[in-house]
């Protein structure tokens, strides 16, 4: 996948290209989906804020945290599967994946644009409850910019 994936908002990439530090393989939503026909070959984990994970996120994601990730939240997976570890749109998620390679997890890929652009290509999201739902957290008002359909405060 480069860095130009035509499907990745030109904002979404222009925030990547300043703020990714390259030190993860990043994978393309257009190949996580394909590759999530055979959904028990991936783990999903989600490192935004619990908050951000209620509101929505990818089908069968284990939220695992960012601020106050903990490795024995991923005790349970084998070192040897693949993982794809997500977040808005692709930071907070590289510095979680670059934690799981230090862990000795040897499969790791950093879903570019993050939940952002897997929502902005219409993609499957559900909530809290399992249903499927449209809304993503914005993370703030800056950030919800880069994303179509954010969830306004209640």
């Amino acid at each position: 996948m480069t860095r130009t994936d035509h499907l990745v908002s030109v904002k979404i990439q222009q925030a990547l290209n300043k703020m990714l530090k390259d030190t993860v393989p990043v994978i393309s939503a257009e190949t996580l989906a394909e590759g999530l026909l055979f959904p028990s070959d991936w783990a999903l984990l989600d490192s935004r804020e619990f908050a951000e994970f209620n509101v929505s996120h990818l089908p069968n994601a284990k939220w695992i945290g960012y601020k106050d990730f903990s490795a024995s939240r991923v005790a349970d997976l084998d070192k040897e599967h693949q993982i794809v570890v997500y977040c808005s749109i692709g930071v907070r998620s590289e510095q979680i994946a670059e934690k799981l390679i230090s862990l000795g997890f040897t499969h790791v890929w950093n879903l570019y644009g993050g939940i952002f652009n897997w929502a902005n290509q219409g993609r499957t999201l559900v909530d809290h409850k399992q249903l499927n739902t449209k809304l993503v957290h914005g993370y703030d008002k800056n950030w919800a910019k880069l994303v179509d359909n954010p969830c306004r405060d209640r």
